[in-house]
């Protein structure tokens, strides 16, 4: 059965925090889907406010952001700057540069590896009072820990469900960006485990705050535009998910340009909701933009680049150009066998789209056979 891919923002991928990310699903359509041990009760999440900053914000969101750089060229830097802190650093110095190492971890898919270095760097917060950073690393920590899966996902529950709490003692008027993050994090992992329902109140109230704060073509705000559509697509809500995935494509085009990575998967979000609608002829080109821009970007190998170009072939496939879709999704397959492995997920997918494809061909050439 042809299955085709979405993402929702965070997190994702995220997490846009990809909760830039919707779930991979065709003969239905395509698109995409947006992370630890406790601290003992007496070493609480909520602290203080102070000035300086050494963690730079969401891991999620940095973490997609390294996408484009050498993956593995970088993560070596980042553990050299690690490994050659002395005695002498500063505790935020040595909080920023495993906070920095964390986030190549999970860019990189060690998200076990990112648990350590967040957790460390949580522990030197408390430790050391570093105030304003506390959150931000109880946040980094639930990340990593949300990205192990499902079995974490009560430890990175609790985490965000603190850090949200002492947000919000420390901005009752919730007007703190900060907060607004804290928000969309849990409302993201909310979805993941199937509470719809509070994860759309979290949505629809952190983009309510990120409009009347930061204002609709914020990143941030796309980020929650894009979120609240990827869950209405998928509880039924299609009229205005539609309309929230085309204002967030829109604006991605209009503040961060056409070749932005939240561009090419915004594109590929409305692309998936207009193919589940019946109307591949319309998703098709936004699903070649997408694809071309990320193979562009992210390199023709990049899993993101891969799913994208299983959506597209799903279209083409829908729309009658089945030796184009089966030519793309051989290659798409290989791909994903040779970078992913032969029994991730999205390989799987892609076979028994392809296995789909070439059973129609089939019958369309024994029904050709038979007619002659």
């Amino acid at each position: 059965m042809l299955q085709p891919g979405a993402r929702s923002a965070v997190t994702p991928l995220p997490c846009i925090p990809r909760a830039l990310s919707v779930p991979r699903n065709l003969r239905a359509p395509p698109g995409r889907s947006a992370w630890w041990r406790l601290l003992p009760a007496a070493a609480p999440v909520f602290v203080g406010a102070s000035a300086c900053r050494a963690i730079l914000g969401d891991a999620a969101n940095r973490a997609r952001r390294l996408q484009d750089e050498n993956l593995p060229v970088e993560l070596k830097r980042r553990k050299d700057v690690v490994a050659q802190l002395r005695d002498s650093a500063t505790p935020d110095a040595v909080v920023a540069a495993l906070d920095d190492l964390g986030v190549a971890f999970l860019a990189i898919g060690e998200s076990a590896k990112a648990e350590e270095a967040f957790r460390r760097a949580f522990q030197l917060c408390q430790a050391s009072a570093l105030d304003t950073d506390s959150l931000w690393a109880a946040n980094n920590l639930a990340v990593a820990l949300k990205a192990q899966g499902p079995d974490r996902y009560r430890e990175a529950q609790k985490l965000y469900q603190e850090t949200l709490e002492a947000r919000l003692r420390n901005d009752p008027d919730e007007k703190n960006p900060s907060t607004f993050t804290s928000l969309n994090n849990l409302a993201v992992l909310l979805k993941v485990q199937g509470q719809v329902v509070e994860a759309e109140r979290m949505y629809r109230r952190a983009l309510q705050r990120r409009r009347a704060v930061l204002g609709n073509t914020d990143p941030d705000t796309l980020t929650s535009i894009n979120n609240l559509a990827s869950l209405l697509s998928v509880t039924g809500q299609t009229e205005e998910a539609e309309s929230l995935y085309a204002e967030a494509l829109a604006g991605c085009r209009a503040k961060l340009g056409n070749k932005d990575m939240d561009t090419l998967l915004s594109a590929d979000n409305l692309a998936s909701l207009l193919f589940r609608e019946g109307r591949a002829a319309e998703a098709e080109p936004l699903f070649r933009e997408a694809a071309l821009g990320l193979g562009a970007l992210l390199g023709a190998r990049h899993p993101e680049t891969l799913r994208t170009l299983d959506n597209l072939a799903v279209a083409l496939s829908a729309l009658g150009r089945l030796e184009e879709a089966e030519k793309m999704l051989r290659a798409t397959v290989q791909s994903f066998r040779e970078t992913l492995g032969p029994d991730h997920p999205d390989t799987l997918v892609a076979e028994d789209n392809l296995r789909s494809i070439m059973e129609e061909r089939s019958a369309e050439d024994i029904e050709t056979m038979s007619s002659a």
